[in-house]
């Protein structure tokens, strides 16, 4: 019975520091009250001894799964720290901020003429368009903060993706793919209508577009040689059709009302492969969110973070939804656009 009462201790002592565990480090009051509940039970010293120990390798495992993502041969840096998202103040601050409570973590990098409503992420570099009296350019921002101007052909930097080491934007009857110095253009029919596109950890494209005749959009995914919409697979919508999406993991998610101009929205999720709605998501309280005005991004904890230009944001978790205060300095100032999971 001894092991029995062991194993049971320590999977008691789990179960409390889930629930007691809000970020990285235990509350204050965490381990008094594992002791105080594991002493109730009058266990023997040996499975008390067990189940501290047991405590001790979940926080420190925790503390490694949090600070060392999927993916990443290093510990993220400061910016990239759990629980915190990106956001370009004006005029052209990008800075990191903590989820919870919108305070500034710390400034990423001064970029002059930044867009507040174009910033993507691809592992640990940030990717920002600026206006300049040469035109449009992108720049690229390490997770250092050392910035990079990258030649690209023209187009329409309004929007953006990254991921997989590819960038990803719409260009007259195309999107345009970029991968170091190669290009790669993919035909889109006439007059059709790209909302939103977002890249894969792996380089897949995903399009949340109209085709001509269409006014709804629609969630498209192609292969990733892919030249032209051609044998695209096809994710099944609402009536009112999705105003962003973003991957998560190896599946889509998509960002749409449950029904239209009922002020709610949920998070629905497709497998990439065959267009299946897997997750229809929990509804939530929101106001009218348009095309264009909202972001959604995924965390590698597999949690969304849709996040408007001023109008509010939210923390999707499973199940759990939560609202976020703006991003703003200690001397008040907030980010006008929309912030950005580091994926």
């Amino acid at each position: 019975m001894k092991d029995g009462n062991s194993t049971w201790d320590v999977e008691m002592v789990r179960a409390q520091l889930h629930r007691m565990v809000d970020d990285v480090e235990p509350s204050p009051d965490a381990l008094p009250k594992l002791l105080a509940g594991t002493r109730r039970r009058k266990a023997p010293r040996r499975p008390l001894f067990a189940a501290i120990g047991a405590v001790a390798v979940a926080a420190v495992a925790l503390v490694v799964a949090l600070v060392v993502m999927p993916g990443q041969q290093q510990p993220a840096p400061v910016s990239a720290q759990p629980n915190s998202y990106l956001a370009t103040l004006e005029p052209g601050v990008i800075a990191s901020f903590d989820i919870f409570s919108g305070q500034q973590n710390g400034v990423l990098a001064d970029v002059p003429g930044a867009d507040p409503e174009v910033l993507t992420t691809d592992r640990n570099r940030v990717l920002a368009a600026t206006s300049t009296s040469d035109g449009r350019r992108l720049v690229e921002i390490a997770a250092d903060g050392a910035q990079h101007v990258l030649p690209v052909p023209p187009g329409d930097l309004r929007l953006l993706a990254a991921g997989g080491g590819r960038i990803a934007y719409p260009d007259a009857d195309s999107v345009v793919l970029l991968r170091g110095g190669q290009q790669q253009r993919i035909a889109l029919p006439a007059g059709t209508r790209v909302d939103d596109l977002a890249l894969s950890d792996d380089g897949r494209l995903a399009l949340l577009a109209a085709e001509p005749g269409r006014d709804q959009a629609s969630v498209l995914v192609l292969a990733r040689d892919a030249t032209s919409l051609a044998g695209h697979v096809e994710a099944a919508s609402e009536d009112c059709g999705p105003v962003a999406i973003t991957w998560s993991g190896r599946d889509i998610a998509a960002l749409e009302p449950p029904a239209c101009g009922d002020g709610q929205a949920r998070v629905a999720t497709f497998a990439a492969d065959s267009g299946r709605k897997i997750g229809a998501g929990v509804p939530f309280r929101t106001p009218e969110l348009a095309v264009g005005a909202v972001r959604i991004s995924a965390d590698p904890l597999g949690r969304f973070l849709v996040s408007t230009d001023g109008r509010g944001q939210w923390l999707v978790d499973g199940s759990a939804v939560r609202p976020l205060p703006p991003a703003c300095t200690g001397d008040g100032g907030c980010a006008t656009g929309p912030g950005t999971f580091w994926s």
